[in-house]
């Protein structure tokens, strides 16, 4: 099957890496689409053949890249990785009880692992946080199969898409400048005549773009945040730790997901 098949294929890279890399440059290709007519005609060709050559894996890339490079930061801010953060005896966004049953579970299921009591957490954070990272290191690899934990994996795609989407927010504005570059060139174009068409004939045009960029720019700048990201990462973090009630009434642990 060609590479670009499969790619389309991967829910993941389609929702979470591609998504947001095609949302920044939006402005951009409706701009080009809506104000030069030709540009329909060859569009098939073209968009064939950036598909062809890589297109598509290259702006996958792109958005991973930029929103792995900026996640240890959005870690920071959040006080640690949701689902680490969650485990710890301070934290009080799981229910006492849950959290027991998660630790005494972990602790049974885990070779070699003991999580800190609350005693040894307030002794020592950075190493009850080793062992709250180790757990949820072995429950990612324990919840791959995507049809078992099918709400685990949606969460991921939602996690992923926000945090690829706010990553990308400097270039959408960059973007939008270029887009209202294109806007303004075509339409000074069209009052000196140095263009076939009329203002009248691309009036409409012009003021679908400009509608399209101020919505661009409005929602980058006041919707696309860290707190849109951390609802979801969180919601992400609450499920892949709920997999804890889910591997304990299921196959035996070490027939889970062989890796």
């Amino acid at each position: 099957m060609p590479g670009f098949l499969t790619f389309f294929l991967n829910p993941y890279d389609r929702k979470a890496r591609l998504r947001p890399a095609l949302l920044c440059a939006l402005p951009v290709f409706v701009s080009v689409v809506l104000m030069i007519p030709d540009f329909g005609t060859i569009w098939a060709t073209v968009g064939g053949l950036i598909l062809y050559c890589g297109g598509t894996t290259f702006l996958t890339q792109i958005g991973r890249d930029r929103g792995k490079a900026l996640e240890p930061m959005l870690f920071q801010l959040w006080d640690g990785k949701p689902s680490v953060a969650m485990l710890r005896h301070r934290d009080t966004r799981l229910p006492r009880l849950t959290k027991k049953r998660y630790h005494a579970f972990l602790n049974r299921a885990v070779p070699g692992l003991k999580l800190a009591s609350l005693k040894d957490e307030q002794k020592s954070p950075e190493k009850a946080d080793d062992g709250y990272e180790s757990a949820t290191s072995w429950l990612l690899a324990n919840t791959r199969d995507r049809e078992r934990f099918d709400l685990i994996f949606r969460e991921n795609i939602n996690y992923g898409f926000r945090r690829n989407i706010w990553a990308l927010k400097p270039w959408a504005f960059v973007v939008d400048g270029l887009a209202i570059s294109l806007v303004a060139v075509i339409v000074y174009n069209s009052w000196t005549g140095e263009m076939a068409t009329t203002i009248q004939t691309i009036g409409m045009q012009v003021w679908m773009s400009v509608a399209l960029i101020i919505v661009h720019i409005l929602a980058f700048a006041f919707k696309i945040r860290r707190k849109w990201i951390q609802l979801t990462a969180e919601s992400y973090a609450q499920q892949l730790l709920a997999a804890c009630d889910t591997l304990q009434v299921g196959p035996k642990t070490a027939d889970i997901n062989p890796q």
